[in-house]
This record gives structure tokens, C-alpha cells and sequence, in this order.
């Protein structure tokens, strides 16, 4: 366990460092700003975009869901690592 552990925590460091590189990278032309970019809500769509802070969030909060089944056992324990992984859609 503890090495998903450090496998998670430096998966969400690599996220959040390369987050504020993806878009120093990215230059605006003036084309691209009459289309919408593919990653970006569309009218209807009720689907949220993540930012890099927003799963760094969740990513925490699922450790710390996953950290509580560790002092149960058995069905108990697996069951509440199903419903941790269910909740953040983590399958």
C-alpha cells in the first residue's frame, strides 16, 4: 500500500508541476479564439472541465478515503476500497 502511496503522490505532483508549464506552452493565435477547444464545455454538455488544482483535490480526498479502509479487514475492508473507487470513478 505504500507504494501506491508514493506512486499516487508523485503522479499528483507530476500533474500539478505540469500544469502550469501546459500552458505557458500553449500560444493563443487569433484563429483559435472563434472555436472552442475540444477539452472545453459545449453548450448542453453538463460536464465540468478539471483543472490540474481540481484533481490534485480529488486525488487527495481519494487517499484519504483509501487510507480509512486500511484499518479494516477482510469483506469490510474491500468493500469500502470499492465504494472509494466508485465515488471518485476510479475502476
Amino acid at each position: 500500500m505504500n507504494k501506491l502511496l508514493y506512486l499516487l503522490t508523485a503522479a499528483i505532483a507530476a500533474l500539478v508541476l505540469n500544469g502550469g508549464f501546459a500552458g505557458a506552452a500553449d500560444p493563443v493565435r487569433p484563429n483559435d479564439e472563434a472555436q472552442p477547444r475540444a477539452s472545453e464545455n459545449q453548450a448542453g454538455d453538463p460536464a465540468a472541465v478539471k483543472t490540474a488544482p481540481d484533481q490534485a483535490k480529488q486525488d487527495e480526498e481519494y487517499m484519504a478515503a483509501m487510507k480509512k479502509c486500511d484499518s479494516l479487514k477482510g469483506a469490510d475492508k474491500q468493500q469500502c476500497v470499492e465504494a472509494a473507487q466508485r465515488k471518485f470513478g476510479r475502476m
